[in-house]
């Protein structure tokens, strides 16, 4: 059945993606003209062991618990906390993790005591160079007591799945069906590609002809299913509009893929930049120039990039012409100060479409995803890649996880407002905005507004219709065209025809996805207010009228709360915090039998039994401390063990009760943000009750008498002293 639909779709469905959009501003490889008006197939071959490989390989899980004890009086395991927000970004920092679940009891007099549940995992984040989230708290064993406080993995979430050790071959041949031939090619490598394709259902990958051969004058290309994102329309869009100003950047049409007979589905096809792209493009053979910034935080200074981008050219042994470069960046006072080896119309060019399109994954936010390259007697050109997060999608992964009352009408957004602190924004709009603001005005006017898009949205639409409507059948057997990582989610039908429009929807990310037009239309408003432009008066108009499609209409999730109790049973329900859209939830079985019930609210003992938070009644006992010797602190951060940020290291990635968090970079290291205060003349109220006073701020429980924590050393309860934080 599913030959049949293609065949059908090759012989009957001629409507051409093919129009004056583009223009002729830029010359493109043929590859790219071709495919204009034309759906390539791609057919790869692998010795059927590699295959089994790569589907091996694709898969992202997560690792298996250890059998659980079914049998009465043995250890049972508590229910899990619950995942943090999952960030399937490059980069993006993870959100915190779930509560572990309280140990059970066992039903055997004398038995061992349970296992606590395992605390959540803080948020994984896809690609080198960014903080994971904190991690949930862990259960205790046995006595039903809390686990250690201890916060989660603070390792790069490059090592989660973003690594670059994923499949590899150069044992594949291909065939590509395009322009009314069929090319074939015996040396082809094949690999996964995307820092976070093995997160996603359907992977992408690279592909490298080799042995001086070409498909119409490309050597290295991508094959991406942009899972991140509903539409299949964004990454074509972006660079629709970059070729159709003449911007040195990669081209994007589409194509159909085989793997052994396998039909994978629809991908979008995209050029890569690579050396061979800088000689298509550059006519620069086998250049030393071309620099990737993939990790985090390369803001184009000594410090930060020196060696945070890698040439291209692994025989390039010699980087001071790089390093010439950033110096000069890093002295520069003004634009004439690097006019003469930095191309700056090019560059703020590209920083008004990231403001515009909302680019949380590039220079302005997260600081990477760009190439650095300079041609042959020329200035240095900035050169942006992979476009699946931009025009409103999971666009709040810009303003960090954790922070509070966070403005989310993000289209509204002043530039200012939008990018962090980097130097050469300083220098080249923050300080004087002339030049960039009529660059910005001139993109507005040639290509970002709704007289200009809308009509090729619905084109590019039109002419992929049955192309996805084939990605989401499934097979006789309920599975999807080249979802090999079946765990993972995926968008509908409904969803792809209504984000591709005006309807915002919830991402598998857990995040939102603008309306494509409404995130066109909401910024093509406020900048036309904003920088005082003459506008579309159709566009302006607030009665212009679209429709919402309320039935995948974006829906907000809220925080996941704390994750159920455990115990010998399943977890006891839903988190119970709301916030930024990631549930948390007891959702994993523990040992036989019931959990525990309620925690009783009775004055807590001195004995090993369950913790409940401590009523007023004083207690006939009091506290002993151990002295304690005068100490220091500049931040909050030094209270609980941590370092302090620098003075210039002012971006917060997480918020707790012990105030904002950043991250060092070169140590990399949590730091501290907030001060500190000194505690001078604070009363311990919790100490008339019978309790001592916390030497923390973590709040666990809060009553009529003030806000509780725990003392994990003492084991006993503790009260929030007054100089603590507000959250």
């Amino acid at each position: 059945m599913l030959k049949k639909i293609l065949v059908s779709l090759l012989a009957v469905y001629c409507v051409s993606a093919k129009s004056d959009f583009i223009g002729n501003k830029k010359d493109r490889v043929k590859l790219f003209e071709l495919t204009d008006n034309e759906v390539a197939v791609f057919r790869i071959n692998l010795p059927s062991e590699e295959f089994a490989q790569l589907k091996e390989d694709a898969q992202f899980t997560f690792g298996g618990f250890g059998g659980f004890n079914a049998t009465e009086g043995g250890p049972g395991f508590g229910g899990f906390g619950g995942f943090g927000g999952f960030n399937n970004t490059e980069g993006g920092p993870g959100g915190f993790g779930g509560f572990g679940g309280f140990g059970g009891f066992n039903n055997t007099e004398g038995g061992p005591g349970d296992f606590g549940g395992f605390g959540g995992f803080g948020g994984f984040n896809n690609t080198e160079g960014a903080p994971g989230g904190f991690g949930g708290f862990g259960g205790d064993f046995g006595d039903f007591s809390f686990g250690d406080f201890s916060f989660g993995n603070f390792s790069f979430g490059g090592d989660m799945f973003g690594s670059d050790d994923a499949f590899k071959t150069k044992n594949a041949t291909l065939s590509v069906e395009l322009n009314g031939k069929n090319k074939e090619f015996d040396k082809v490598t094949v690999s996964l590609g995307g820092s976070s394709s093995r997160s996603f259902g359907k992977q992408g990958y690279n592909l490298k002809i080799r042995g001086k051969k070409d498909l119409y004058g490309v050597t290295q290309f991508r094959l991406r299913p942009d899972a991140r994102e509903a539409t299949y329309l964004r990454s074509k869009l972006v660079c629709d509009m970059h070729n159709r100003l003449g911007l040195p950047s990669i081209s994007a049409n589409y194509a159909t893929l085989y793997i052994n007979d396998e039909y994978m589905g629809f991908y979008i096809l995209m050029d890569s930049i690579k050396l061979p792209w800088i000689e298509a493009e550059f006519d620069d053979k086998d250049s030393t120039s071309l620099y990737q910034c993939k990790n985090m935080n390369n803001n184009l200074t000594v410090k930060t990039s020196s060696n945070g981008c890698v040439n291209e050219n692994e025989e390039v042994t010699d980087n001071s012409e790089w390093i010439e470069l950033l110096t000069r960046l890093d002295a520069a006072e003004s634009a004439e100060d690097i006019e003469d080896i930095f191309d700056v119309d090019q560059f703020l060019t590209e920083i008004a479409y990231e403001y515009l399109a909302g680019s949380w994954d590039h220079y302005l936010n997260f600081g990477h995803n760009f190439y650095m390259y300079k041609p042959k007697n020329d200035k240095w050109k900035f050169l942006l890649y992979d476009f699946d997060g931009e025009i409103g999608q999971d666009v709040s992964l810009a303003s960090g996880f954790g922070k509070q009352n966070v403005n989310t009408d993000y289209p509204s957004y002043s530039f200012a407002e939008w990018t962090k602190q980097r130097h050469l924004i300083d220098i080249l709009i923050l300080k004087d905005s002339t030049r960039f603001d009529n660059i910005l005005r001139n993109f507005v006017t040639e290509v970002f507004n709704p007289a200009t898009l809308f009509p090729r949205i619905d084109e590019l639409k039109e002419f992929i219709r049955p192309y996805v409507e084939l990605d989401k059948i499934p097979d006789e057997n309920g599975k999807y065209p080249g979802r090999l990582n079946e765990g993972a989610s995926d968008y509908s039908l409904a969803q792809w025809e209504a984000n591709s429009e005006f309807t915002s929807i919830n991402t598998t990310q857990g995040s939102k996805a603008y309306g494509l037009k409404y995130w066109i239309l909401a910024k093509y408003r406020y900048v036309c207010k904003a920088y005082e432009m003459e506008c579309d008066a159709k566009y302006l108009d607030e009665n212009f009228e679209y429709s919402i499609d309320k039935e995948v209409e974006y829906v907000d999730r809220g925080f996941g709360g704390f994750g159920g109790f455990g115990g010998q049973g399943q977890g006891q329900g839903q988190g119970q915090g709301q916030g930024q859209g990631f549930p948390g939830g007891g959702q994993f079985p523990g040992g036989q039998g019931q959990g525990p019930v309620a925690p009783p609210t009775t004055t807590p003992s001195t004995t090993t039994q369950p913790i409940t938070p401590p009523t007023t009644t004083p207690s006939t006992t009091q506290p002993t401390e151990e002295p304690e010797q005068p100490q220091t602190y500049k931040c909050w951060a030094e209270f609980i063990g941590y370092q302090c940020c620098s003075a210039e290291n002012t971006d917060v990635y997480l918020h707790d009760s012990n105030g904002d968090w950043g991250y060092d970079f070169d140590t990399n290291e949590w730091c501290g943000i907030t001060p500190y205060t000194e505690k001078t003349n604070d009363e311990c109220w919790s100490e008339e009750l019978g309790y001592p006073c916390c030497k923390d701020c973590t709040v666990y429980e809060t009553d009529e008498s003030g806000e509780w924590g725990y003392d994990f050393k003492n084991m006993q309860w503790c009260g929030i002293q007054s100089y603590c934080p507000l959250n």
